[in-house]
């Protein structure tokens, strides 16, 4: 985005609009600068949270955490579905369909790790035979 453009895309946050990409490129070069600042910002904070958990049962509050951020953006995958389909846009609705597809499957699998945090009960040794 060069400078006339971040300035137009700085004014339409002030007044509560955001900025639209116009080519597959500006795009791409987007995503790509989220994720490396993702990257740099987030990672370590991460790595260094995820070293201090001591046992299985200190993951679940994360678990649980993520679980909750990973319902909210599997819902508003589905608003927003249902929105596209309203306006027609048809291979949009059809994108955000798989994205919600998988935004809840992984609500799904993250349930299945905060399960697996739970110790499985101990069979006594006489019954184990």
């Amino acid at each position: 985005m060069n400078v006339p453009g971040k300035l137009t895309a700085f004014a339409a946050r002030l007044i509560g609009k955001t900025w639209a990409h116009e080519t597959t490129e500006q795009l791409a070069a987007a995503l790509d600068k989220q994720i490396e600042q993702l990257t740099e910002e987030r990672v370590p904070e991460h790595l260094a949270g995820a070293t201090g958990l001591g046992s299985a049962a200190a993951y679940q509050p994360g678990l649980i955490d993520l679980r909750g951020e990973a319902y909210d953006m599997a819902v508003y995958l589905d608003a927003l579905t249902t929105t596209a389909l309203a306006l027609g846009d048809a291979d949009l609705a059809d994108a955000l369909v798989e994205a919600g597809e998988f935004a809840h499957e992984l609500v799904a699998r993250l349930a299945a790790a905060a399960h697996a945090t739970i110790p499985a009960p101990v069979a006594p040794v006489a019954n184990a035979a």
